[in-house]
């Protein structure tokens, strides 16, 4: 699985504590109640759980410059960046307290690159298109429990990831997330995931949730640390608005065809995007998605395969930029919230 996606999976701790907690203080109600509605919650923060989902992004002309070694390197125009990313996520097993999930993801990146310099080393920027195909599968189990008497949900995920030449590293994540406070307009929680991988530019962090309903208003604010800031509202009865900031990353194998380089490296790029989102339920079963404005690069790394991300052997630094996305859910099993 690639990074995208293993923090998109980690964050399914923290979108399960909230929804949970609100039907877990009703005790008249079915534990299968409420993991029904725990899912729903989370398909809701996160697109890519949903049982199919298919996204186009596109990000838009910057200039950039790097380094190889700690030395200057190359530098020039991205004119763009496209990557598309398909995946399906499918229920194996459930009990009252237990959930297995099989996830497999696809994810295509592309870059356009123009007023480059040639020279005698190549990593991956070369004037024309240069495109990456990755591929990933992975086994995610969760565990409903207690914790100081407050509801916790435990999270566990393997994953095995690759691309076009083939298999390349197993990785995991482990995490939990608990209930600090619940009330009618407000819901905080506290968690921490840890990456079982060496490479991740974030090994451990805490997590951190604030949902908070404005009085009065049709507002709220949906804080997930260090995943997104948004103020949101609904528009109609099918809509969706969301204004603010989101952090994610772009991650992918690199083989390079030089006997002055080992055969595979990783490349991950950090980016903050801000700007509007907006989403619309065309049905019951599917659901689309359009987001865009400003995109900030905040670390771009290339790593031999296996090794932590501080010992990159490349990095480049790129302007900021507009960029849009496109996306829709296909969820059979959806009901009409």
């Amino acid at each position: 699985m690639n990074k995208p996606t293993i923090i998109i999976a980690a964050f399914l701790i923290t979108a399960f504590a909230p929804i949970f907690s609100q039907d877990k203080e009703n005790a008249q109600q079915p534990t299968d109640s409420l993991r029904q509605k725990a899912v729903q919650g989370i398909k809701e923060k996160f697109p890519r759980t949903r049982i199919l989902n298919f996204e186009y992004g596109q990000s838009l002309s910057r200039d950039f410059n790097s380094e190889l070694f700690d030395q200057e390197f190359q530098e020039g125009e991205i004119k763009a960046q496209r990557n598309f990313n398909a995946s399906a996520n499918i229920p194996i097993y459930k009990t009252r307290k237990w959930g297995v999930t099989g996830s497999l993801n696809y994810q295509f990146s592309e870059f356009e690159f123009d007023t480059i310099e040639t020279t005698d080393i190549t990593v991956f920027e070369q004037n024309g298109i240069v495109d990456f195909h990755n591929f990933s599968a992975a086994i995610s189990s969760t565990y409903f429990s207690t914790l100081f008497k407050k509801p916790v949900i435990y999270n566990a995920s393997l994953i095995v990831d690759g691309n076009d030449e083939g298999l390349e590293r197993l990785k995991g994540l482990v995490g939990l997330s608990f209930i600090l406070k619940r009330t009618e307009r407000t819901t905080i929680t506290l968690g921490a995931i840890v990456f079982i991988d060496p490479t991740s530019q974030l090994p451990f962090f805490p997590t951190f949730t604030y949902n908070h309903r404005f009085k009065n208003s049709k507002w709220e604010v949906d804080f997930i640390l260090p995943q997104r800031l948004l103020f949101r509202r609904p528009i109609g009865k099918n809509g969706r608005f969301s204004i603010g900031s989101t952090f994610g990353s772009t991650g992918f194998y690199v083989n390079v065809d030089s006997p002055d380089f080992s055969d595979v490296f990783e490349y991950s790029q950090l980016e903050i995007k801000s700007g509007i989102i907006y989403e619309h339920r065309f049905s019951n079963y599917l659901i689309g998605t359009f987001q865009g404005g400003l995109q900030n690069f905040i670390s771009n790394r290339l790593t031999e395969k296996g090794e932590p991300t501080g010992d990159f052997i490349y990095k480049n630094d790129q302007d900021a930029t507009g960029y849009f996305q496109v996306g829709f859910s296909i969820d059979p099993f959806a009901k009409k919230k």
